[in-house]
């Protein structure tokens, strides 16, 4: 997996969950790590869209995105189909915590198929993620997602899905760790 893939994962994964901002007593609907980790890899295509879409200005025709990240988001993008049907679960399970009152369009949403639902959703990560980043920090956005790129990207979701089930943050609805 593509330490710019886990980057891009991680980056996605916590700007999907940050909105989520379910208090602790509505945590019954939490999200496994496993549900964090397919968020995480689906995400990563999106998500290097976003910083390529936010840091045109900053960033050299040169540097790692120009040059490797069509073949990062490749990478990802391959694994979209397994990791979907996690990842979705984990998304309206996020999306149902954020909607006061919109249940109804979040269970006809949930009533289309995969083929309209994954686009909106690819479209809503570069959305919600392009804004939240800092322009200042473009270059060494760039940095950490190429030292990340070598990591396998199943490693890097799995990764993910721990450090953020450590958050324990009542806007990271995230399930406890149970023993095995």
């Amino acid at each position: 997996m593509d330490i710019p893939r886990l980057l891009a994962a991680a980056g996605a994964a916590a700007i999907l969950l940050q909105p989520a901002m379910a208090s602790a007593q509505q945590a019954s609907a939490c999200v496994t790590e496993q549900e964090v980790s397919a968020i995480a890899i689906y995400s990563v295509p999106s998500i290097v869209q976003a910083v390529r879409q936010r840091c045109a200005g900053e960033l050299t025709s040169s540097g790692y995105l120009a040059r490797r990240g069509d073949a990062l988001s490749a990478r990802y993008a391959g694994l979209q189909p397994a990791v979907w049907p996690r990842a979705r679960t984990g998304l309206f399970k996020l999306f149902a915590s954020k909607a006061s009152g919109a249940d109804e369009s979040l269970d006809a949403i949930k009533t289309l198929p995969d083929h309209a639902v994954r686009p909106l959703v690819d479209a809503l990560i570069v959305q919600e993620t392009a804004p939240k980043i800092a322009v200042k920090n473009c270059t060494r956005l760039e940095r950490v997602i190429e030292v990340m790129a070598p990591i396998d990207p199943e490693v890097a979701g799995s990764l993910i899905g721990l450090l953020v089930g450590f958050a324990d943050s009542d806007r990271l609805p995230v399930c406890p760790a149970r023993r095995i």
